[in-house]
């Protein structure tokens, strides 16, 4: 639209006056597959930061010294939000390299072989808790204190992750509900 946003910045800018609450902007560990370079990434997100951004949700990964390489570019360049780790549990493996090719996202060839590997549902269902708890568990002992999980409507599998990582969730209780049902 001529009279719209020209960018991700100015979005966040006219959001910013528009009140104040919190606003999380993507952000890409990996080459954003318009960027020119990853110092590009760096610079799109310190704009968008600099315009209002309260924090930062990535693009999945799978190589959390990806994730940690941008992490510390990101502090180097005066990035002082949160940068909040986007994490993709493998529910379907032939799907999510079809989307990870869409977004730019590497599939490490030990994932290829791993899932290769995997014969049945329930041994996928396994190697896709143990490989995004094991990404999980390595990322909070570097200190990221929050992770987005992308469930893409699978809920299951991420509470799966979550309880491997000693998370459990409280009994679903009705809000404004008192008594048994």
């Amino acid at each position: 639209h001529p009279d719209g946003f020209r960018n991700s910045a100015e979005l966040v800018a006219g959001l910013r006056s528009a009140g104040n609450f919190e606003i999380a902007v993507g952000a890409y560990p990996e080459k954003h597959p318009e960027a020119a370079d990853a110092a590009a990434d760096i610079d799109a997100l310190k704009r968008k930061v600099d315009a209002g951004a309260s924090s930062a949700i990535t693009q999945f990964f799978f190589e959390n010294d990806d994730f940690l390489r941008f992490r510390d570019a990101c502090v180097r360049a005066g990035i002082t939000v949160p940068i909040v780790p986007g994490i993709l549990p493998v529910e379907d493996f032939t799907k999510m390299c079809r989307f990870a090719g869409k977004c730019a996202a590497t599939v490490p060839p030990w994932m290829h072989r791993a899932f290769e590997r995997a014969d049945t549902p329930d041994t996928a269902h396994l190697l896709a808790v143990a490989t995004a708890s094991a990404q999980c568990d390595v990322l909070i002992s570097e200190g990221v204190e929050h992770l987005h999980f992308y469930t893409l409507n699978n809920p299951d599998l991420t509470r799966d992750i979550c309880v491997a990582l000693g998370y459990q969730a409280a009994p679903f209780a009705a809000a404004g509900r008192s008594g048994a049902a």
